[in-house]
């Protein structure tokens, strides 16, 4: 009986990939249906520089799986959300629909950052937007951001012949920061500036994050976990490499 589950584990992966990255559905989407709906929200994709196979994960839904599946069980009415990295919208249309509270995004991708507005506002999001990184440390210099096929893989990490400059903003310059209680990291492997400086962000009370294997390690990832548990944040749940910790008063 034990093997079984070792099967569904063995097939799940191709399976998953087979249809989140498949170019005949993809081409589907892309031509025919054009806009990927999620429950009652619309988000306009057609035109994203994305490699046409990529464009399956909008056909079978499968698009930010993990994040959603995370985000939809554990956020309600007491969050209110700084997101990082903001795509097409996705994340943060859920997290204001599930909070009810304005949202607040940071998004350096200049190829989207319009797009992005214009899907915040069909799905009726009340949201502030910022074509910044969001820093929480002066030291934090980096300022190149790195362009590739798939821009869902662009990164200040993955480095490629194409980049441009970005603006970093100091979380002190934003005059209600202190009012958010959530933060949702999605940031292609900036996962670890947030991290390390959340001890002296006292407000920030919840954090979602998914952490990028092919930039962070096993050891890297490791010091993460260890890193927020010194610091009385505890895993309330995880999905994949996606996870959700609370911050706990020390005893």
């Amino acid at each position: 009986m034990k093997v079984l589950p070792n099967y569904f584990k063995l097939l799940s992966f191709p399976i998953y990939y087979l249809i989140h990255n498949n170019y005949l559905f993809g081409f589907l989407q892309k031509k025919i249906f054009k806009k990927f709906s999620y429950k009652n929200y619309n988000f306009k994709v057609d035109k994203l520089k994305l490699p046409t196979s990529y464009h399956s994960s909008f056909f079978w839904k499968t698009y930010e799986l993990n994040d959603r599946v995370i985000i939809e069980k554990n956020l309600n009415y007491k969050n209110k959300c700084i997101i990082i990295g903001g795509g097409i919208g996705f994340i943060g249309t859920l997290s204001y629909h599930l909070s009810r509270n304005k949202i607040v995004l940071f998004e350096i991708n200049k190829q989207i950052i319009n797009l992005l507005k214009k899907n915040l506002i069909e799905n009726l999001v009340k949201f502030k937007l910022y074509n910044y990184n969001l820093t929480l440390n002066k030291s934090f210099k980096n300022n190149i951001y790195f362009e590739n096929e798939n821009f869902l893989s662009n990164s200040i990490y993955r480095k490629s012949k194409s980049k441009y400059l970005f603006k970093n903003l100091y979380y002190k310059k934003i005059k209600d920061f202190s009012s958010y209680n959530t933060l949702i990291i999605d940031g292609e492997g900036i996962e670890e500036h947030y991290i390390y400086n959340l001890n002296k962000i006292k407000n920030i009370k919840y954090i979602f994050f998914e952490l990028h294997y092919d930039i962070l390690n096993k050891a890297r990832r490791n010091k993460i976990f260890k890193h927020l548990k010194q610091n009385n944040f505890i895993l309330k749940d995880k999905f994949v490499n996606s996870f959700f910790f609370e911050r706990i008063k020390p005893k």
